[in-house]
C-alpha cells in the first residue's frame, strides 16, 4: 500500500534539518548505515549542489530562515569550488541557480544558471559530441574515476561518461526556456544523440565510459569503470542514463529518445531484484550477497515519475512510481518499529562498488532525487 506522500517527505527533511546541525558549514557526503553520521567534504567535492538542493526543499516546506541562509552560504561554496571544465558544473550551477531563482525570483540565481550553461557550452567538444568528465576531482578511494585503473585512465577532458546525459544536460535544458537561444538546445541534442550511440547497448544496458580522440573525436573505445566487468551494467550509470533520456524526451518529445528510455527501463526491470532496487552491479556474478544501490533506483524513480502523463509514458510512469514505493517501504529509516537510526536516512546506497567504498550507505544524491521525487508527487515542487 502506498503511503501517504507527506509521510515519507516529512521524514527526509527532518533528515535535512539533523544533518544541518551536524555538518554546520560542511557538506554531507555518505552516512555510516548504524549511526547515520556524515562524512563531509568542505566545499560539496562533485555533488554540493545536490545539499543545496535540499537546503531549498526544506525551506520550502518550512518557511524556516536557517535553511535560506545555509543554502546561499553553501551555494557561493559550492560556485567557488567546482570544476568548470567538468560535466558536473552544469548539474550543481542548475541547483544552485535556477532551482533557487525559482523559489526567491532573485536575478543573482537566474544568472548563476545561465551561467552554468554557458560553461558546459564552453566545455562541449564538438567532434566528439561530449561534455567531457573533465578534471573534477571525486573524494574517494579511486579518487580520480578516469579508467580502468583509477591512476592509469586517461584524461578527463577525452573520456565521456553516461552519467552526463543527465548531468551536464539539465541546466542547457532550462537556458532553452529562460532564453530561447538555440546554442543550448543544440549542444544538448548533439550531446544526447551521442549518448544513444557511444552508451546505450542493444539490450538497453549502458557502457560508462567512452574514451575519444581529441583531434578528430571519433571513439577510441569503451569500457566500464564502476561495474563488476566491461560485460556486466553499473546500476547506477543505468539511473543517470534513464533520468537522463526522460528528460531528453520531455523536453525534445523524440521518438529515438522515448526508445532509448523504454529500452533502458525494459533492461532495469528485467535484470533488478523483485523489490525493483538494483544491486550495485545489475549482472554480478555474486549476486544476490552483494550490495544494493538505493541511488540507482532513486534516479530511475526521479526520471520516470516526472514525466508528464500521456498515453506513451504511462508504463514508464508507473514503474517509476512502483520504483519509489518500494525505496520508501524498504530503505526509508525507519525500516521497522525496531529501528532507532536517525529517521530519514535512505539507506544501502553503494557509492563505488568495485573499492568497495561507501557501499551500503546513505548518499546525498540519493535523498536529493527521492526527496524531490516525492516533493513532485505531493505537487509542492517540480525540478
Amino acid at each position: 500500500m502506498r503511503q501517504e506522500p507527506a509521510q515519507p517527505l516529512e521524514q527526509l527533511l527532518t533528515r535535512v534539518d539533523t544533518t544541518l546541525d551536524a555538518v554546520g558549514d560542511a557538506f554531507p557526503y555518505v552516512a555510516e548505515p548504524e549511526s547515520g553520521t556524515w562524512t563531509t567534504t568542505a566545499d560539496g567535492n562533485w555533488c554540493g549542489g545536490h545539499w543545496v538542493g535540499l537546503l531549498w526543499l526544506a525551506y520550502e516546506n518550512t518557511d524556516e530562515e536557517r535553511f535560506r541562509t545555509a543554502a546561499k552560504r553553501a551555494t557561493e561554496t559550492v560556485l567557488g569550488s567546482v570544476e568548470p571544465r567538468s560535466m558536473f558544473y552544469g548539474m550543481n550551477a542548475h541547483y544552485c541557480g535556477f532551482r533557487a531563482f525559482d523559489l526567491t525570483g532573485e536575478e543573482r540565481f537566474r544568472e548563476i544558471g545561465i551561467d552554468g550553461a554557458d560553461r558546459t557550452v564552453a566545455y562541449f567538444h564538438p567532434r566528439a559530441r561530449q561534455v567531457p568528465l573533465g578534471t573534477q576531482p571525486i573524494a574517494a578511494p579511486a579518487s580520480n574515476f578516469r579508467g580502468p585503473a583509477a591512476e592509469e585512465g586517461p584524461s578527463g577532458d577525452v573520456l565521456g561518461a553516461v552519467d552526463s546525459v543527465y548531468t551536464a544536460l539539465t541546466v542547457l535544458w532550462r537556458a532553452v526556456r529562460e532564453t530561447g537561444d538555440p546554442v543550448y538546445r543544440d549542444t544538448a541534442i548533439s550531446h544526447a544523440d551521442r549518448a544513444l550511440d557511444w552508451y546505450l547497448r542493444e539490450d538497453g544496458s549502458i557502457w560508462h565510459h567512452a574514451e575519444f580522440d581529441p583531434d578528430d573525436g571519433s571513439r577510441v573505445r569503451q569500457y566500464n569503470e564502476l561495474a563488476y566487468s566491461d560485460d556486466t551494467c553499473w546500476a547506477r550509470g543505468q539511473g543517470w542514463a534513464i533520468a537522463g533520456f526522460a528528460r531528453a524526451y520531455e523536453e525534445t518529445g523524440a521518438e529515438r529518445y522515448l526508445d532509448a528510455l523504454e529500452r533502458t527501463v525494459r533492461y532495469y526491470e528485467q535484470h533488478a531484484p523483485a523489490d525493483l532496487v538494483p544491486y550495485w552491479d545489475f549482472e554480478h556474478p555474486d549476486a544476490p550477497d552483494v550490495p544494493r544501490d538505493t541511488s540507482a533506483a532513486g534516479l530511475a524513480a526521479y526520471g520516470l515519475t516526472r514525466l508528464r502523463e500521456s498515453p506513451e509514458t504511462a508504463d514508464l510512469r508507473e514503474t517509476g512510481e512502483a520504483i519509489l514505493d518500494s525505496l520508501v517501504a524498504n530503505y526509508l529509516t525507519p525500516t521497522a518499529p525496531e529501528d532507532d537510526r536517525p529517521p530519514g536516512m535512505v539507506v544501502e546506497g553503494c557509492y563505488n562498488g568495485p573499492a568497495g567504498y561507501a557501499d551500503e550507505h546513505e548518499l546525498i544524491w540519493t535523498d536529493y532525487y527521492i526527496a524531490v521525487a516525492l516533493a513532485n508527487r505531493a505537487g509542492v515542487v517540480s525540478f
